[in-house]
C-alpha cells in the first residue's frame, strides 16, 4: 500500500513538473493579409487555337486584401525553441481580370476570387535575441486550411481545383515587447506560400500570401514557467 501511494505521488509530482515546463502562455492576434495567384499555362503560342489562353493565360494576379484573427498556444519547455500552435479565420484570393478575347488577349474588370477558411497552424518558434526592450524570433511550419466557402469569378475551372483541405508552408518573423506584467504585446510578418503545385490540363495554379500581425500574448508567472527548473529556498534546516 505504501508503494503505491509513493508511485501515485511521484506520478502527480512529475505530471506537474512536466504541465509547468510545457506550457508557457496563450493569447490572440488582428492581421492584416494580401494575396495573389500564378497561372502559368504551359502551351506554346497559338493564335488559332488559342491553347496558351485556355483554360486560363499565364498571369499573376492582383492583389486580394483582407483581414484575419486567431487564439494561440505556446508550448514546449526549452527555452530558445517554442511549437506555437493556433487556430485562425481568414480570407485568401486574388483579384482578377476575365479574358474577353483571346487574341491579342484582352481584359475585363477586375473582379475576386475569394476564399474563406479555417487554419490549423502550427510552428516552431526559434528565438534569436534578447534584447531589453523585448525579443526577436523566427516562425517555420505549415497551415493547414480548412475551406468554409468559396467565392469565385474568374477562370473558375482552374481557380476551382484548390482543394477543401490544404497544406501550405509558412516562413515568419516576429518581435514581443518586455514588459512588467504578465501579457506582452507582439508584432509578426508572416509569408505564407503554396508548396504544392494544382493542375488541370495544361495550367498550374499556385497561391501565396502575405500576414502582418499585431496581437497579445499571456505568460503566467516568471517563476512558475520559465525558471521551472530553478532552487527554490525552503529556509534553514537549522
Amino acid at each position: 500500500m505504501l508503494k503505491k501511494i509513493i508511485l501515485i505521488s511521484i506520478i502527480v509530482q512529475l505530471s506537474s513538473e512536466m504541465n509547468a515546463q510545457f506550457f508557457r502562455g496563450f493569447g490572440f492576434f488582428i492581421g492584416a493579409t494580401s494575396s495573389s495567384h500564378r497561372y502559368r499555362n504551359l502551351a506554346d503560342l497559338d493564335p488559332y487555337f488559342f491553347a496558351h489562353t485556355l483554360p486560363a493565360p499565364s498571369h499573376r494576379s492582383a492583389e486580394f486584401l483582407h483581414y484575419s484573427g486567431g487564439i494561440f498556444a505556446e508550448l514546449l519547455k526549452f527555452r530558445r525553441v517554442r511549437w506555437q500552435t493556433e487556430f485562425e479565420y481568414c480570407k485568401k484570393g486574388a483579384k482578377e481580370r476575365s479574358l474577353i478575347f483571346p487574341w491579342p488577349i484582352q481584359r475585363g474588370d477586375a473582379t475576386k476570387n475569394k476564399y474563406t477558411n479555417i487554419e490549423w497552424n502550427n510552428y516552431l518558434k526559434f528565438f534569436i535575441n534578447e534584447g531589453y526592450f523585448g525579443n526577436y524570433y523566427l516562425l517555420l511550419g505549415a497551415r493547414l486550411d480548412y475551406n468554409i466557402s468559396r467565392s469565385l469569378s474568374a477562370y473558375t475551372a482552374v481557380a476551382n481545383i484548390i482543394p477543401k483541405i490544404n497544406v501550405s508552408a509558412n516562413a515568419g518573423l516576429g518581435f514581443e515587447l518586455a514588459t512588467y506584467g504578465k501579457w506582452h504585446p507582439f508584432v509578426e510578418f508572416h509569408y505564407n506560400p503554396d508548396i504544392l503545385k494544382r493542375k488541370l490540363d495544361n495550367v498550374t495554379l499556385l497561391g501565396r500570401m502575405f500576414e502582418l500581425r499585431i496581437g497579445l500574448i499571456f505568460r503566467p508567472r516568471k517563476k512558475s514557467i520559465d525558471d521551472c527548473n530553478a532552487p527554490k529556498y525552503r529556509g534553514s534546516k537549522n
